[in-house]
């Protein structure tokens, strides 16, 4: 049955069917496919079929300024994938969980297609090679989802096996590499039963809030959201994208990787390590292959501006972007200016700005900015904000919306009454639409009260993110998580507002995480990276004094406590998001590479000062080792 019908372009029609439709139904007009599948294995099977060798992925290795290509057409991919799946299907792993453990490159993506062809659900995870943190993770993963087989690239599998053993964890996993050469016969796989219920992928989560939880992604989760990345792209025919994220997140498994082969495109690709090396790759390849869009988190435009030179961007031509999705951590509107001055006489345009905004849970995206239109910045009043209500005023702190969405439902909810708010006021943001998860592998309680919730009314059941918003005019405007809040005085204190403005202070003070600590009374923290190298003729006493009496001054609070960090020491997830509460613990545990802290005594009492490895008696923190520059990416290329 026609649902409805999208113009997407002078000469196409996107159409959407109602689920009526037969399983397997695969329907084009004027060349656009229609999401009608059964599953996501049947959408790329078809786009193989359309498009074989006309479309492809390309992997570019660009270090040192010279380009290494490896290109893998529809058709390609589609025989890796059927070879990997026969393989899987011949030693009966249907329904079972394989750990993916690849650097970046196209073993991955052939792999993780191999999976979803098979009915092996696939679970994508950083190689660990020798991060304690990696390493940890893996195993904990592979106990959770009783994983059997560690499918990866021949490169990284000796130190895999190895690490296995080590764990005591080589009797019970089998570690296989991919990519040498045919597992099996293409042309002995045949399909095995799915449809848009069957589980496909498990996304642990980057354990930014909590420990890492499994989030179970149907087929159906995947169709429906990469349908509206296409249409928050505005359903181009042809569509070239590029991009670095790593392939184990979910903004750069459905954001880069899995669009392209959904709605037919092409995309080129680099390593995150790549990037974090050499930033002014990005923008060579946007010239390199007239990209029209490419997503990433906002910290990877702050490190472009940081690390690209004039004699870098000199000469090249940014004039084909059409869409940079900003997401995945707040949106800072004097990033989107810097970029705009910055790259503007490269052929940045204003317009190409699309700031997001998802989550695993999710799959990925709930609302995005439509193409062409660039981001919505607001002003309002912050003393308002404090009390919940989202006032418009000429000077007040500055918001960058994240979009807007006709795909899901959002509603903004009392996290105490569970009433829904009327707009212009803030509450959690709660989701409802078939891009919504299944739960949360073998947390029964925990899916229940993130994936069941349900207002005050009785509607629902709704996703839980746990993120506070509002809606303003149809877009929706994030100010922070619930369990961030600082609430000093019966205020309520953003984290983020603390910490833009002591972002502020001087260039030497770098990555930042503000927190509350109760001693009885509550006392903000703020843990924040030093670049001794950029600190002139200041001291770190001086630059923490600073701090502490711009943001004292800034947010009306008398107990603010400043502890200054070596490069590193504000713990952040491997795609860069910020962990309030890991740098907290960190602080508490004794933990942090201390240069200098600034403390109350009450703070400074529950710390232990004067303990081995929390602070001095002078209140100097002991250093406690070194950490290298910029972000860190934990990948294995």
């Amino acid at each position: 049955m026609l649902k409805s019908v999208r113009r997407c372009a002078p000469d196409c029609l996107l159409i959407f069917l109602d689920v009526s439709c037969p399983a397997g139904e695969f329907r084009t007009l004027r060349g656009v496919g229609v999401t009608s599948q059964a599953s996501f294995v049947h959408r790329v099977r078809a786009q193989t079929e359309r498009l074989g060798d006309t479309r492809s992925y390309t992997f570019v290795q660009g270090r040192r300024g010279q380009f290494t290509e490896t290109r893998r057409t529809f058709t390609e991919l589609d025989l890796e994938a059927r070879a990997i799946a026969a393989w899987l299907g011949e030693r009966r792993m249907a329904d079972q969980a394989a750990l993916l453990l690849y650097p970046a490159g196209l073993a991955f993506l052939d792999a993780f297609l191999g999976c979803l062809y098979s009915r092996v659900v696939a679970v994508p995870s950083p190689l660990p090679q020798t991060d304690p943190r990696a390493l940890e993770r893996a195993e904990g993963i592979i106990k959770d989802a009783d994983v059997r087989l560690v499918l990866t690239d021949a490169a990284s599998r000796p130190m895999l096996a190895e690490w296995l053993r080590s764990v005591g964890l080589d009797g019970r996993v089998e570690c296989v590499a991919t990519d040498e050469g045919p597992l099996a016969d293409p042309a002995a796989w045949t399909m095995p039963r799915m449809d848009a219920g069957t589980l496909a992928y498990m996304q642990y989560t980057s354990g930014s809030t909590s420990e890492p939880r499994g989030v179970m992604l149907r087929h159906s989760n995947i169709l429906h959201n990469e349908d509206s990345i296409y249409l928050a792209l505005g359903a181009p025919l042809v569509g070239t994208g590029v991009g670095w994220l790593p392939h184990y997140h979910d903004m750069g498994l459905i954001g880069m990787l899995l669009q392209p082969v959904h709605s037919g495109g092409d995309l080129a690709f680099a390593s995150p390590i790549d990037f974090v090396m050499r930033p002014a790759l990005w923008l060579e390849m946007i010239d390199r292959y007239r990209a029209e869009y490419t997503v990433a988190p906002n910290f990877a435009y702050e490190w472009c501006l940081a690390r690209v030179t004039d004699a870098q961007l000199a000469g090249l031509d940014l004039s084909s972007l059409r869409f940079a999705m900003n997401g995945a951590e707040p949106v800072r509107a004097e990033t989107l200016r810097r970029v705009d001055e910055r790259f503007g006489p490269a052929g940045w345009s204003p317009t190409v700005w699309a700031p997001g905004y998802g989550m695993a849970e999710a799959t990925l995206l709930i609302t995005c900015t439509p193409v062409g239109t660039g981001a919505v910045v607001g002003r309002f009043d912050p003393a308002e904000l404090e009390r919940h209500r989202a006032v418009p005023a000429e000077d007040g702190v500055e918001l960058v919306a994240s979009g807007r969405t006709d795909r899901m439902t959002v509603e903004i909810v009392d996290p105490e009454t569970a009433e829904p708010l009327p707009e212009g006021h803030v509450g959690e943001i709660w989701v409802r639409g078939e891009s919504v998860a299944q739960g949360y592998w073998q947390r029964e309680e925990a899916t229940r009260e993130t994936f069941g919730a349900r207002t005050a009314g009785g509607g629902g059941p709704y996703l839980r993110t746990g993120d506070l918003g509002f809606l303003r005019g149809g877009d929706l405007f994030v100010t922070g998580r619930i369990k961030d809040l600082i609430i000093v005085n019966g205020r309520n204190l953003y984290p983020q507002d603390i910490e833009e403005t002591a972002r502020g202070v001087h260039p030497a003070a770098g990555a930042v995480a503000a927190f509350g600590l109760d001693t009885g009374a509550e006392h903000v923290v703020v843990v924040q990276e030093v670049r001794p190298s950029r600190l002139g003729e200041r001291t770190p006493a001086g630059l923490a004094a600073e701090v502490r009496a711009e943001i004292a001054r800034a947010h009306a609070v008398s107990s603010v406590n400043v502890v200054l960090v070596e490069r590193g020491g504000v713990s952040k997830t491997t795609s860069g998001k910020l962990q309030r509460r890991r740098t907290r613990q960190a602080l508490l545990d004794g933990a942090l590479p201390i240069v200098h802290a600034e403390l109350s005594p009450g703070v400074r009492d529950l710390l232990g000062a004067g303990s081995p490895g929390v602070l001095g008696r002078d209140g100097h923190g002991e250093r406690a080792g070194t950490h290298g520059p910029g972000p860190r990416v934990d990948e294995g290329a």
